[in-house]
Formats: structure tokens, C-alpha cells, sequence
């Protein structure tokens, strides 16, 4: 384990664990002073809308909004808890290997934190597959918040 990590990535996806994992990524970052990347991923799969896998305009519009909001809402509330170096980021895709490989950042991350479940209801009742994933092949440490 690092003595001190310097850079914390949440993910976020409006969920009870999320937000848990969001103030536990906070206080970690302000305990050792390091810079907080907040990641949103638009997942746009199957396992999200079922059959009807095909996104129209309006919806993907109303998908980015929503992105949008969470990233304003949380960086905001960083912010308030005293952070200043805080970077985001919207991406679409698979959540699970996004989040394992995030690559988005200039500097290495070295410590990943999320809830135990997600929104999906599919992933809930997997118990929490995505962030099985994101243990299993994560290259940093991983905390996992119930």
C-alpha cells in the first residue's frame, strides 16, 4: 500500500454506494492532499436498456444532461469539502473496464474508489460485477465502499 496517494479516482453514477464512495474518496483526498478525478460513464449497452439497445437523439441528449449535472453537483460538493485539485470526466461505454483501465488522466492513479453496487439492476443482482471487475483487474489499489 502507498503511504499517501496523490491520485484518487470516484466513480459515480448517482447511487446510494456511489455517494458513498464520493465522500470517502473526499476525505482520502483531503487527508493526503491529493487530486480527486471524478468519473462519470454513460453506459449505453444492452444490459442498461434491455432489448432496446438503440439510442435516439433525444435520449442521448438527456443521458449527457444528466452527466452533466452529476459532474456539476459533485465537483461543486469537493469543492465545499475544501478540495481544489479536482479534475472530471464523462465517458461512454462499458463501466467495468473503463473504470479498470481508465487511461484519461496524465498522471498514474493510484487508488480507485467505489460502492459496492451500482445503479444497473442487472449488476445489482450480480453482486456488484462491475466492481468485481474492477478489482480483479484494476492495476492500482481498489476501495470498495458499502
Amino acid at each position: 500500500m502507498a503511504d499517501t496517494y496523490k491520485n484518487i479516482l470516484v466513480a459515480i453514477d448517482g447511487s446510494e454506494k456511489a455517494e458513498k464512495a464520493f465522500s470517502e474518496a473526499v476525505t482520502i483526498a483531503k487527508r493526503n492532499q491529493a487530486k480527486l478525478h471524478i468519473l462519470y460513464v454513460n453506459e449505453v449497452t444492452g444490459n442498461y436498456f434491455g432489448d432496446f439497445a438503440f439510442v435516439t437523439t433525444n435520449l442521448q441528449e438527456e443521458l449527457d444532461e444528466v452527466a452533466e449535472n452529476q459532474m456539476k453537483e459533485h465537483r461543486n460538493l469537493a469543492i465545499e469539502k475544501g478540495l481544489t485539485d479536482i479534475e472530471t470526466y464523462i465517458l461512454y461505454g462499458y463501466p467495468k473496464t473503463l473504470i479498470a483501465n481508465f487511461n484519461e488522466s496524465k498522471e498514474k492513479i493510484d487508488l480507485i474508489v467505489m460502492g459496492a453496487t451500482g445503479l444497473n439492476a442487472v449488476e445489482r443482482v450480480l453482486v456488484g460485477s462491475t466492481t468485481s471487475y474492477v478489482v480483479t483487474h484494476a492495476p492500482c489499489n481498489v476501495l470498495v465502499v458499502k
